[in-house]
């Protein structure tokens, strides 16, 4: 069994024996650069991997496979996460614990909301969430406008982070993957100094942290 790939205009192809390598009936599976298709054959070649949806090749075949439809329908729901922002929840009575949070997270929101002119607030109210209604026109057609993959990078990095805001600065490099994780993980991290660290938690933050750098690997190799 032999892989290979070929360029062709703005992408490479992947080719088993000769054949070409389909992630869907229309959409072949693509690589972005060199680089990017070199790892993706090297994953082609390690069976354990083919199964891991995190993998270059997972992320990959994940990315070449979106079609215009799902492209908006991801988009759709990253707009619904934005609503309900990790960062944008302060439904809490500890006062120490909200004044680590104003300090870490409202130049993030200060900042998203004069970048893309939305008016996200702090969600106290689950029924009252004024944050559905606010604009995000701007938010959007940035969105549109990436490719494929840098949309999977995005929308994988949010849905597992539970912050757009965090993603969106993560994909525009202000922050790294060991900020990015404190962040995320503000809250455990407080109640872990109260009441210690669990081995069912350590294991869970392991696990998720592997999850972020795998998706950061795949990110900066489709730049």
């Amino acid at each position: 069994m032999k892989f290979s790939f070929k360029s062709c205009e703005d992408y490479f192809k992947f080719y088993k024996n000769d054949s070409l390598i389909k992630v869907s009936d229309k959409n072949p599976l693509l690589a972005i650069n060199f680089q990017h298709a070199e790892l993706i054959l090297k994953d082609l070649k390690k069976k354990e991997v083919k199964t891991d949806p995190f993998s270059v090749l997972g992320l990959s075949v994940f990315a070449s496979s979106l079609d215009k439809k799902q492209v908006n329908e991801i988009i759709g729901i990253i707009l619904k996460d934005l609503d309900f922002d990790l960062l944008l929840f302060r439904l809490f009575d500890d006062k120490k614990l909200l004044k680590t949070m104003n300090k870490k997270y409202d130049p993030f929101i200060k900042n998203f909301n004069e970048k893309f002119n939305t008016k996200l607030t702090f969600i106290q109210d689950f029924k009252k969430n004024a944050n559905c209604v606010t604009n995000k026109k701007l938010f959007k057609k940035f969105m549109l406008k990436l490719n494929n993959f840098h949309l999977t990078a995005f929308f994988k990095f949010s849905s597992i982070s539970k912050s757009v805001i965090l993603s969106y600065f993560f994909l525009m490099k202000k922050i790294d993957i060991p900020e990015f994780f404190k962040l995320i993980n503000l809250e455990n991290q407080y109640q872990q100094n109260l009441w210690g660290y669990v081995d069912e938690q350590k294991k869970i933050d392991e696990h998720s942290l592997t999850i972020l750098k795998k998706i950061s690997f795949f990110f900066k190799n489709v730049n």
